[in-house]
């Protein structure tokens, strides 16, 4: 697990996992999965503007999804599973986060080029807070994987200028 600390906000993640469904049928589909959580780490109640991208080193772009029907696969991939977790995605986990709560999330991307090498994981309204409550635009932080055999290896990470674009 990485963490990232910040003055009100803790960011931790670890790396993606490789998961194929339905394998070996017609109906099969590559996803990269990535667990992450958001930890307020203050007394007060904090605004979290999350949103989750991805790009591979084929020039695709993903905006991260959720799938329910999965979860009960995907989540055995999580190193830190435990009875009763629930996971959300960016788009439910941006919001209020209450004093001292963690939101533990994941990001779910669909249809993987298989030839996928690298991958580059953009998260953007975790940092910068008077960036955003400003209107104005925040940097990212960028997360880059190479894969090596069949699992992903942490190359380098911190803040972006970059950021995908993709709307889900």
């Amino acid at each position: 697990m990485h963490t990232s600390y910040a003055s009100t906000l803790d960011f931790s993640w670890t790396a993606p996992k490789t998961y194929v469904h339905n394998a070996g049928t017609k109906g099969e589909l590559h996803y990269i999965v990535w667990f992450y959580n958001l930890k307020n780490t203050i007394g007060k109640t904090i605004m979290v503007p999350i949103d989750v991208f991805m790009k591979t080193d084929t020039g695709e772009e993903y905006a991260d999804a959720y799938y329910p029907e999965l979860v009960d696969y995907i989540k055995e991939l999580d190193e830190d599973f435990y009875e009763g977790k629930k996971y959300q995605y960016a788009a439910i986990a941006k919001g209020e986060l209450a004093p001292d709560t963690t939101k533990h999330c994941i990001a779910m991307f669909e249809d993987i080029a298989p030839q996928a090498k690298q991958v580059e994981i953009f998260v953007t309204g975790i940092l910068h807070f008077f960036l955003w409550r400003q209107k104005m635009v925040d940097y990212s932080y960028k997360i880059t994987y190479k894969k090596e055999r069949d699992q992903w290896k942490l190359i380098e990470h911190g803040m972006s200028k970059e950021c995908v674009g993709v709307t889900p």
